[in-house]
């Protein structure tokens, strides 16, 4: 009886698992695919990798890919319809089909021939893998930007009447690009792409209600005139004050001049006119920004800004007293000022006829303010130099340049707390050398030679030093 038992035991289970156990050794022998695989619902199970991908091919052929319509969706609304083509997505035939062959045949015997048994079972199902050039979608996604973008609204600064009113900053919205693709990445890989969001992310105005909140007055101010009738000159003012107009200065935060009006030239609207250079009057492109400079270290002096670069002239200006002139050259002469306080500052510049008139806005300190004093000392000597010119008729005088008397001057800035002087800072130490006088006189008849030079020299001033007790001698 035992024996028949045995001889069941071994037909009935040991011969079915031994010869069972090696057709599965067969099997992982030959390139086909464990029985119940599937990819996307279709069925290549006991297929070679080369059938299956015929099969496979033939279901997931171009003209079918091509023309499947995936839904963009922003917010949960569809904003575009585009074919799945477009989007760069291409079904990748090797790559899945090597994951279906790899169902059965890993490391572990018992592990693979669980895996060969469960897809024998109960089928085993794969997603489709694509490949996806993502440059095709990243260039969708910023033609879509246009139209999905929603762009910030900045808080700006009114001055009216005296006072100051807020207009508020509004938040907005852009296509966060980067996340969207990183998302889409994921879905492809599931070989979920019929609904694809298009992610959006906050996008910050650059000055924020919260930025100006405490501006409260007027900190700093200065005003200086020119002539309307130089018109490129003036021109070159306007444009210059317009691109400071409306400029937060955080705490601590530099303003540079050049960085906000940039390279004066013809591309970028400045004209040319009458510019100082080495004590010589030329004509140049951005003839006149000079002005807006002075006017704006004039006003940045009396708010208690910083100077971290001023330049002078090399000769004294007409719109400006000594000392407090800013000259400016893009690439090589700035004007940076530096803002020292813990609350921001804000800048207004008014172009109204012939006056320019610069505005720091800010926290004011409650009983402070900052006087600007000037020790002005003549030096040199004053010189006219005449020309005879034979061009022109005996006896008319012609001057081509006014000439200027050279100075020194020390220039400080005294902070006032409630009527008493607590701080006296020297801010700059300026020298300008004299320059002459420039005079053409006219003859009856051409010489026969150029006529020389006729120099007339008078003395100057003994130096004299001017120092106001207390009043700021500045326009």
């Amino acid at each position: 009886m035992w024996r028949w038992f045995g001889a069941g035991v071994f037909l009935g289970v040991i011969l079915p698992a031994a010869l069972g156990l090696a057709f599965f050794r067969w099997w992982q022998g030959t390139d086909r695919i464990a029985f119940g695989a599937k990819v996307q619902g279709i069925a290549i199970g006991g297929l070679s990798r080369q059938q299956a991908k015929q099969v496979l091919r033939s279901h997931f052929h171009a003209a079918l890919w091509t023309n499947i319509s995936v839904p963009l969706l922003c917010r949960g609304k569809i904003v575009h319809r585009i074919r799945i083509a477009e989007l760069g997505l291409r079904p990748d035939l090797d790559k899945v089909v090597d994951e279906a062959g790899q169902i059965g045949r890993c490391a572990s015997l018992l592990e693979s021939l669980r895996q060969f048994l469960l897809a024998q079972q109960g089928g085993v199902h794969l997603p489709m893998r694509w490949r996806w050039e993502e440059d095709a979608a990243r260039s969708l996604l910023h033609r879509l930007a246009g139209s999905l973008n929603r762009p910030p609204e900045r808080a700006w600064v009114e001055w009216r009447d005296g006072a100051i009113h807020l207009v508020p900053s509004k938040e907005g919205v852009q296509v966060d690009i980067d996340a969207t693709l990183r998302v889409w990445r994921h879905q492809f890989h599931q070989g979920k792409w019929e609904r694809l969001e298009i992610l959006l992310r906050p996008w910050h105005p650059e000055v924020t209600t919260e930025d100006v909140a405490m501006l409260d007055g007027v900190v700093g101010r200065a005003i200086t005139s020119f002539r309307t009738s130089e018109r490129n000159r003036a021109h070159n003012i306007r444009l210059a004050a317009s691109r400071l107009d409306h400029v937060l200065i955080r705490p601590g935060e530099v303003l540079s001049f050049n960085a906000l009006v940039g390279p004066r030239t013809s591309r970028r609207g400045f004209r040319v006119a009458r510019v100082l250079v080495r004590g010589e009057f030329t004509e140049d492109f951005g003839g006149g920004v000079c002005q807006v400079a002075g006017t704006l270290y004039l006003a940045g002096l009396r708010a208690g800004m910083e100077v971290v670069e001023r330049h002078r002239h090399s000769r004294p200006v007409a719109y400006l007293p000594p000392g407090l002139d800013a000259t400016v050259n893009f690439g090589s002469l700035d004007l940076k000022l530096r803002n020292p306080f813990p609350t921001p500052l804000y800048l207004r510049i008014f172009v109204k006829g012939g006056r320019l008139t610069v505005l720091i806005l800010g926290k004011r300190q409650s009983g402070r303010s900052y006087r600007i004093v000037r020790e002005v000392t003549r030096i040199g000597s004053f010189t006219e130099k005449v020309t005879y010119d034979p061009s022109l008729p005996k006896g008319v005088r012609k001057i081509d340049d006014k000439g200027s008397p050279g100075y020194r001057v020390r220039v400080w800035r005294w902070q006032v707390d409630n009527g008493v002087v607590t701080k006296r800072e020297l801010i700059s130490v300026d020298t300008y050398s004299p320059q002459s006088r420039r005079r053409r006189e006219g003859l009856a008849l051409p010489p026969t030679s150029t006529a020389p030079l006729e120099t007339a020299t008078h003395p100057s001033d003994s130096p004299t030093p001017v120092f106001p007790a207390g009043n700021d001698t500045s326009p």
